[in-house]
């Protein structure tokens, strides 16, 4: 019941597919109470459940569908008017599988388990769990099963007609980074298994690891396992304290479950992760700059070097290309404070935005093309930038997404009974 409350307080559930599973989620920002006394109040009366309410280019929907669509609404405490909001999410549901049957996309047993898994894992709870306490109120499991099944079959059809078509640039990313506010530094509430693993082999410990990846289903074992192997409860750990390669294992882990075994100096790490969280950030953060400066030799043809690099380079990456068979510090790569760039490179970089340079600079015999490669909040209270990628992609997608159904809505022969 707490772990669906606190799911209710971060408005991570809700009962729209979208792109994926939550792009609707997050329009109808639903909290969860299982605490709710479900009375199917308003729910028309029918001799014959399984009498077709509603058909959709000849595909049935049945009363009874429409009765645990809205259960599942009341039980996600769904603001607005559930008999219409039931009915037209079901309308979408046979528009979306029927555009995976025409697109030839199926999906297993497995895929369908581990959307269930997912869906549950946003109340820290197991598919299991999820379902029992949804059982208790009146909601069967094939509805939460078909639910499931649609988002991921839909998923799975935007990704095949949109994801070729879309692509996020390094300068997007970057807008992305210097917009981003955060609320606060990511922690996690972890317990770890320890697996000595001294020298250069690692294999023995990466084995076992493995192994007991495949035997542990829940905290439980996983705590078990600690106790005999070494390890146990880390308690709330920022992700940023964590090792680099932690972090890469855990930054996108959903909780309940366990991270892929993590290699580090001297041992094999295998983390569950029971809750995330935030430590909030009182004011203002103060914004990081992450900037490249690359040197040229003055003379005759330092204008022309500068001006053919600078019509070489979109990203601070870039400079690396160009800079291709030279000395390493030709290019200098900082990222700080920006209370701590003084003198002229922080006056210049003030002038930028990112992905801008400037060649205004001379210093010691040498010519300065100085960039600015983003400007945001400090590294360790921004997703990294696959993440923000992903999530760029995720909200075209998603738009896009939105766009097809509306289509396929317009086009369909929908009848009521």
């Amino acid at each position: 019941m707490q772990a669906m409350e606190r799911m209710t307080k971060s408005g991570r559930i809700g009962t729209g597919h979208g792109a994926g599973f939550g792009a609707k989620a997050a329009r109808l920002a639903a909290a969860v109470v299982l605490a709710v006394v479900l009375t199917g109040a308003g729910q028309p009366a029918h001799a014959n459940p399984f009498d077709p309410v509603i058909t959709v280019n000849g595909r049935v929907i049945t009363q009874y569908e429409m009765e645990q669509r809205r259960r599942f609404m009341e039980i996600l405490r769904q603001p607005g008017d559930l008999d219409d909001m039931a009915r037209s999410s079901l309308i979408e549901d046979r528009l979306r599988m029927a555009a995976a049957k025409e697109a030839g996309l199926a999906i297993s047993p497995d895929q369908v388990m581990a959307g269930m898994t997912e869906f549950a894992s946003r109340a820290n709870l197991s598919a299991e769990e999820f379902i029992k306490l949804t059982g208790e109120m009146g909601l069967d499991a094939e509805s939460f099963r078909d639910f499931v099944e649609a988002g991921v079959l839909w998923r799975e059809v935007v990704r095949a007609k949109f994801a070729g078509k879309v692509s996020i640039t390094e300068a997007e990313i970057n807008r992305a980074i210097a917009n981003f506010q955060p609320t606060g530094a990511v922690k996690l509430n972890l317990l770890e298994i320890v697996l000595p693993a001294a020298g250069t082999d690692q294999s023995g410990a990466m084995a076992l690891a493995r192994k007991l990846q495949a035997q542990i289903k829940t905290e439980a074992d996983f705590a078990a396992a600690a106790r005999d192997y070494g390890g146990g409860a880390t308690g709330w750990t920022r992700l940023s304290d964590l090792p680099e390669a932690a972090r890469a294992a855990l930054e996108r882990q959903a909780p309940g479950a366990m991270s892929r075994p993590v290699a580090l100096e001297d041992k094999v790490v295998l983390y569950w992760l029971s809750e995330r969280g935030e430590d909030p950030i009182s004011g203002t953060p103060e914004a990081w700059l992450d900037y490249a400066q690359y040197l040229v030799p003055e003379g005759a043809n330092a204008e022309a070097e500068l001006a053919a690099a600078r019509a070489r380079i979109d990203t601070c990456d870039d400079l690396y290309t160009v800079a291709k068979g030279q000395p390493a510090d030709r290019v200098i790569r900082e990222s700080q404070p920006q209370s701590a760039v003084g003198g002229d490179v922080g006056a210049v970089l003030a002038t930028l935005d990112a992905g801008e340079s400037s060649t205004r600079i001379s210093r010691d015999g040498w010519r300065v093309l100085l960039m600015l490669c983003s400007r945001g909040p400090a590294p360790d209270l921004v997703p990294n930038r696959d993440i923000i990628r992903e999530q760029l992609l995720n909200q075209r997608l998603s738009s896009l997404a939105d766009i097809y159904l509306e289509e396929l809505r317009s086009e369909a022969i929908i009848t009521e009974e």
